[in-house]
């Protein structure tokens, strides 16, 4: 709340120190999101800017100044997800592979694409904390194509006493769910996807 209102403090030298805050705050929030990639810094600086600039610009519709953090965050989210559809962050295909690959392979783009997307997708399955049953739940459904109840049987037969393919989808939900909280994640998803 204080964030909040040093931030409308017009022409003081209490919103230039709020600003600043906010600043270190979202900074924080853009590099999570690409310290992976090209020039990670200069992108998350430039990122933050002009978040704080749309802040500034729209401050009079945050409607909840007890929560102004998590506006701003929504904020800064929303303007690193923006720059990162932009064509010069896309992943870029090496043309000498692109001539050699036959005609009636799917296109380059595509098959970066795919491949991209399963690395980013088993690193963050694998590098989340996930425990081995998680990771084996969630990589047997949606990279072997398992369906639940050949899930359970292969954890029954690891050890699990009296799994039932309901076990498995809640296993699966809770650790989707996890996986959904990362920005960094979502952010390199959406930026593959929209490629």
């Amino acid at each position: 709340m204080q964030l909040y209102a040093a931030c409308g403090d017009e022409g003081s030298l209490r919103q230039v120190d709020a600003f600043e805050q906010l600043w270190a705050f979202l900074y924080r929030r853009a590099w999570a999101m690409v310290h992976d990639r090209r020039s990670a810094e200069q992108l998350a600086a430039d990122c933050t800017q002009v978040a704080l600039i749309k802040i500034h610009r729209s401050y009079g519709q945050c409607r909840e100044p007890e929560r102004f953090r998590a506006w701003a965050a929504q904020i800064m989210r929303r303007t690193v997800i923006d720059e990162l559809r932009r064509p010069e962050h896309r992943p870029q295909v090496d043309l000498e592979v692109a001539a050699a690959l036959p005609s009636d392979n799917p296109s380059p783009e595509a098959i970066l694409a795919d491949a991209d997307l399963a690395r980013v997708l088993r690193a963050a399955i694998t590098g989340h904390g996930l425990s081995d049953r998680s990771q084996r739940v969630v990589i047997g459904r949606f990279f072997a194509e398992q369906s639940d109840e050949v899930l359970a049987a292969a954890e029954q037969a690891l050890g699990a006493a009296d799994l039932r393919p309901s076990h498995i989808q809640v296993t699966r939900a809770k650790n989707l769910a996890k996986l959904r909280a990362d920005p960094a994640l979502l952010a390199q998803l959406q930026d593959l996807l929209a490629g």
